[in-house]
């Protein structure tokens, strides 16, 4: 089979490989179909994700194919013959392959309604958006304000946070994202190229109260800037490092006189405390989104030959939508 192998940090090869085989209770083998780029596969190719494998490895966290052989076990053979979204084992290859062994636990059947490009990306992301837009309404924020805003994430959390009832605010920094916000219906657009985005932002939040600030830069001044534009009490939670460059730029009066908060969010991690059926749960909620029609824009797809030509495109234009291996 044809394979992506990471051989070392930021160094891929394309590799043929021996299709593994499920031998293990509670294993299946998957013949994949599609495979997103997410940040945290670019985090992961660079050395600079959470979770790191022993070289060389196939990379790529989530996909969508159709398993083909069962290890032997209740649920493992119960997914045999059907299409599935998936993710990764902690332990082995990833979803950049034509084929992939990983756990019947971390499969998701898909409906008949929804296509192999759009479940490939039903795990990360809306997981992702569902875990955030809840964290908003159990800790009783009034809205929720998000940089990075013209991301396919953001597209989710403010789905979410609509159908929960909340504000939704962007920070964007071009033009044509500010008109891509206007097209969703975004409650509040912030363009922080733009004098006077701070005060603007200063006001539509104020009156509503503390709003919960999802940042995706994690480095440089603007994630400090748009706290400081928040009601008391408001917290920020660092769910992303798209500034690789930069440290966090925090002003530590803000926290002293406005009480503000600060966390981090980690998808692997909030995964790993839930159960089985606690994730079939959370995926079943993510099935509803798409049958309502809610889809992710997809810029482009390649074919894994073309690896370097896909990770440039979503490099450089993440904001025009996913960019899929097609496998």
């Amino acid at each position: 089979m044809q394979a992506l192998h990471l051989v070392a940090p930021n160094t891929l090869e394309l590799v043929e490989l021996e299709t593994p085989k499920a031998t293990k209770k509670g294993q299946v083998l998957i013949k994949m179909a599609y495979s997103p780029i997410n940040p945290a596969d670019l985090a992961f190719l660079t050395g600079q994700y959470g979770i790191q494998k022993p070289f060389p490895v196939v990379p790529g966290f989530e996909g969508s194919g159709e398993v083909i052989e069962s290890g032997g076990g209740f649920y493992a053979n119960y997914l045999k013959g059907k299409k599935v979204a998936c993710v990764a084992s902690e332990q082995g290859d990833g979803t950049y392959a034509e084929y992939m062994l990983t756990d019947a636990t971390k499969c998701v059947v898909l409906g008949d309604s929804v296509a192999l490009e759009q479940g490939a990306m039903s795990f990360v992301n809306p997981l992702t958006a569902i875990e955030l837009s809840e964290t908003a309404l159990r800790g009783g924020y009034k809205g929720i304000v998000m940089s990075a805003a013209a991301s396919a994430l953001s597209a989710m959390v403010q789905y979410q946070a609509e159908k929960k009832g909340l504000s939704f605010a962007g920070v964007v920094r071009r033009q044509e994202q500010v008109d891509k916000l206007k097209a969703r219906g975004v409650d509040y657009i912030a363009n922080s190229s733009e004098e006077g985005w701070q005060k603007g932002l200063a006001d539509w939040a104020k009156p509503q109260g503390k709003m919960l600030f999802l940042d995706a830069i994690g480095g440089g001044l603007l994630p400090s800037q748009i706290l400081g534009t928040l009601p008391i009490m408001s917290k920020m939670v660092i769910y992303g490092k798209l500034d690789l460059e930069n440290d966090n730029i925090i002003d530590g009066r803000d926290f002293i006189f406005k009480e503000y908060e600060v966390s981090g969010y980690w998808l692997s991690k909030t995964a790993s405390r839930k159960s089985f059926f606690q994730t079939m749960k959370d995926t079943r909620k993510v099935q509803a989104m798409l049958k309502d029609g809610f889809e992710t824009d997809i810029n482009a797809k390649f074919n894994l030959k073309d690896f370097a030509k896909a990770i440039g495109t979503y490099t450089t234009e993440m904001s025009s939508g996913k960019v899929l291996f097609e496998l």
